[in-house]
């Protein structure tokens, strides 16, 4: 009796680690990439106007959360930006929490990685006014030192996503 008792403690323990690992490695991208370093990110907007990022990527609080801080270099609006990317287990999701200078927001997403990309989406905006009801980013890794975010927005109710900037982005100093 008290064997069985130990072997059922022993059983639900192992299944809550590997749920747990299960968890965070879904806010972790896929193998073989990090994001950490140095990036640098040359696209365009939607309206065709370039856009210019420099990205500091790390690993913090043990390892298990991403942090991408953004720096804009074209256009020269000064904005600048702190991504935190991980796995909350209250919620059971991936998140970002985005602060940058001009306001802040948090996206979430249900799955995590799927293969290699992790789309992150807001809620739908309370305010009738917002230039957009919903927006996401769309993480892509490419190669073990390139990735691309993706930034989309619904500016209605429809399913349809409108494309408002396309990043790609190369490291251009090693992994820390």
């Amino acid at each position: 009796m008290y064997l069985r008792h130990v072997l059922r403690i022993i059983m639900m323990l192992s299944a809550a680690v590997t749920t747990m690992a299960q968890q965070t490695s879904a806010a972790l991208p896929p193998a073989g990439f990090q994001f950490t370093g140095t990036w640098d990110c040359v696209g365009s907007f939607a309206n065709g106007k370039p856009h210019h990022s420099t990205f500091n990527g790390s690993l913090v609080l043990k390892n298990t959360w991403i942090r991408l801080e953004e720096s804009d270099v074209s256009p020269a609006s000064g904005y600048v930006a702190e991504y935190l990317i991980g796995y909350d287990a209250s919620t059971r999701k991936v998140v970002e929490y985005d602060a940058n200078n001009f306001s802040g927001a948090t996206y979430t997403s249900d799955e995590g990685w799927q293969g290699s990309a992790l789309t992150l989406t807001s809620a739908i905006a309370s305010d009738p006014k917002a230039s957009y009801q919903q927006n996401r980013f769309i993480f892509h890794v490419d190669s073990p030192d390139t990735f691309t975010m993706d930034w989309q927005v619904r500016r209605t109710s429809a399913p349809e996503w409108t494309p408002a900037d396309h990043l790609p982005c190369k490291r251009i100093s090693p992994k820390q």
